[in-house]
């Protein structure tokens, strides 16, 4: 369920990821199809520092994140369980939890990750 990330997604992973604009000024280029799934896999030290970097993000950042996911934008399935929960209850939290419920079914039901 890959995807071209917009401006605003390259926004949003630069505020998940401040130390990726520090390997862009080495040279490293390093180019994702979902935002979420890097932070967690490739970038967090563990589920709380995923969780804290979730917490950095604006209302409206984790709003529109939600909405891509629930869309079927943004992918969710490569998420361990336990990551994938982190992002519910930050989501419940900010959002409601109705959308945490929302996204929790979505990554429930989402089937193939797609590359």
């Amino acid at each position: 369920m890959g995807r071209d990330l917009n401006e605003r997604d390259l926004q949003i992973l630069k505020r998940l990821v401040p130390e990726l604009e520090e390997l862009q000024n080495r040279g490293v280029d390093i180019e994702y199809m979902n935002i979420l799934p890097p932070v967690a896999n490739h970038h967090s030290r563990g589920v709380a520092d995923f969780e804290q970097r979730l917490k950095r993000l604006p209302t409206e950042d984790m709003s529109y994140l939600s909405d891509l996911i629930l869309e079927g934008t943004e992918g969710l399935c490569c998420l361990q369980p336990d990551f994938a929960e982190v992002f519910f209850t930050v989501a419940g939290q900010r959002l409601s939890s109705d959308v945490a419920d929302r996204l929790r079914l979505a990554y429930e039901t989402g089937g193939d990750c797609g590359g």
